[in-house]
């Protein structure tokens, strides 16, 4: 679809048209895990999961997305907040680097 009577699509010549929410052009892709952290979460909050995972640029959220809450297992869902100027890899390794230490500090928590 190039255009729908009184409908004007978000477009740039560089970088074409806007199909999502601006946060996430870049690569096109946002990846995301989710995990049970139980021992982390055991106060119903996700306060000590971010600080684990923020120093790594990563967002911890509800499993529903964005200001929702997290599972009543603990289940969260952890993705890297750069969406611009980031590689498909490095989108994965940011992932993987941050499940582990997730993992690591959940077993100590």
């Amino acid at each position: 679809v190039e255009s729908i009577d009184g409908i004007d699509f978000a477009t740039s010549s560089q970088y074409g048209y806007v199909t999502s929410c601006p946060s996430n052009l870049g690569t096109g892709m946002r990846a995301s895990v989710h995990i049970k952290l139980p021992n982390l979460t055991k106060d119903g909050t996700d306060k000590k999961a971010k600080k684990v995972a923020s120093p790594l640029g990563l967002s911890v959220r509800g499993t529903g997305g964005e200001h929702t809450p997290i599972g009543a297992d603990g289940t969260v869902d952890i993705s890297p907040r750069a969406r611009l100027f980031i590689k498909e890899k490095e989108i994965i390794q940011k992932l993987y680097d941050g499940i582990a230490l997730l993992l690591k500090e959940e077993k100590k928590a």
